[in-house]
């Protein structure tokens, strides 16, 4: 009965044959025939042949694969029918329909890993993308993997994209550095627990548009998510709307920046020295702690005795300076250094001006 229902349905299969779930049942219920038919096939050749039970396994596995060594073969007539009958109509039909089968299963999961339908649940200790820019997309995604890779912390962790972005499948850029894609979106209890963001290590929201505040209410919504989730990875989320910072972090997020679409390197920043991508991302306004460039040419034994004299004098702190075009930071605090410009990181409370940086140079004999 269990032959007669296998082909009886074969009609309906037809119609759900590449469904994944249809698959992998099919395959299942062809290896347990396929068992069936090797152990049926054994049993008559031990009863009917006398083999032993190893000779009688080694005929059936022979046939089946269709090697035939033809060291031992079935010589009465019921041994030989019981081998026409399981080997030659069934098993050797039911092995080839086995391997087709997985075969299709293994397409079909490759293709739904490509254009993201597949459920990651399985992984783990790895770095959550949700949501990509609207716009910069393919210019930005890769430059922050390209980041992640490159910082020693990080350069093996498993990445995974949870976006509705990429309908048909991510990039060869990004496939390569080993980004996995699940279409879905972070407002979605059900896509979270498929990408596993409970498991995940870092967590960075981005927001869509850059420009557009309501894109801090979405990012609130999914921060509420991952609280209920009780995630303990480190979360990084872009807010558009300084005025939403509190409250963002108040629901649980590490850190919040704001969407520089030109510099990935605060994301990865944030992830492996929290705190330093706060100092980097006011260096981006014109408030409270900004570089400033001032023309004046001076000459110094020693870098740290420049350091020295700015600070004293609360003229800011030299970052570093220009020659002949050429701009060097941070050198060495032994090393004479001699320019055209000096680089200066000011805070908005000090009121540093060409005139005081001159005067600060010529007080300790540096301006030539």
């Amino acid at each position: 009965m269990i032959f007669l229902r296998q082909f009886r349905t074969r009609r309906y299969y037809r119609y759900s044959r590449q469904v994944p779930g249809a698959m992998k049942q099919r395959i299942v219920r062809g290896m347990c025939l396929l068992v069936a038919v090797i152990l049926s096939h054994s049993a008559a050749m031990v009863i009917f042949e006398e083999m032993s039970y190893t000779d009688a396994l080694w005929l059936t596995m022979t046939t089946a694969t269709t090697v035939g060594y033809g060291d031992t073969s079935a010589s009465t007539d019921i041994g030989r029918l019981f081998t026409v009958g399981l080997m030659y109509i069934l098993g050797i039909f039911l092995l080839a329909q086995v391997a087709t089968d997985f075969i299709d299963y293994r397409v079909a999961l490759i293709d739904r890993k490509r254009i993201g339908t597949h459920k990651w649940k399985d992984m783990k200790e790895h770095l959550l993308i949700i949501n990509s820019p609207s716009e910069q997309s393919e210019s930005y995604l890769p430059r922050l993997v390209a980041q992640v890779r490159a910082t020693p912390a990080l350069d093996d962790i498993p990445i995974q994209l949870l976006t509705t972005q990429y309908p048909s499948g991510l990039t060869d850029t990004l496939v390569k550095d080993g980004v996995t894609l699940h279409s879905g979106i972070g407002e979605s209890d059900t896509d979270l627990d498929d990408v596993n963001a409970k498991a995940a290590s870092f967590i960075f929201i981005v927001a869509r548009d850059a420009n557009d505040r309501r894109q801090d209410a979405m990012t609130y919504d999914v921060m509420s998510r991952l609280h209920d989730m009780e995630t303990k990875a480190t979360i990084i989320a872009e807010v558009v709307d300084d005025v939403n910072r509190q409250r963002i972090l108040k629901i649980g997020a590490t850190t919040v920046i704001r969407p520089v679409r030109a510099y990935p390197e605060l994301v990865v920043r944030a992830m492996v020295e929290p705190g330093t991508e706060q100092v980097l991302e006011q260096l981006f306004t014109h408030q409270e702690d900004r570089l400033v460039t001032f023309d004046v040419e001076f000459s110094v034994g020693k870098w740290r005795d420049l350091l020295t004299a700015f600070i004293d004098h609360n003229n800011g702190i030299p970052m570093g300076y220009i020659s002949d075009g050429t701009v060097y930071t941070n050198p060495p605090p032994s090393e004479a250094c001699s320019g055209d410009s000096i680089i200066i990181l000011v805070d908005e409370s000090i009121d540093v001006t060409d005139d005081s940086v001159k005067a600060c140079c010529a007080s300790l004999a540096y301006s030539r």
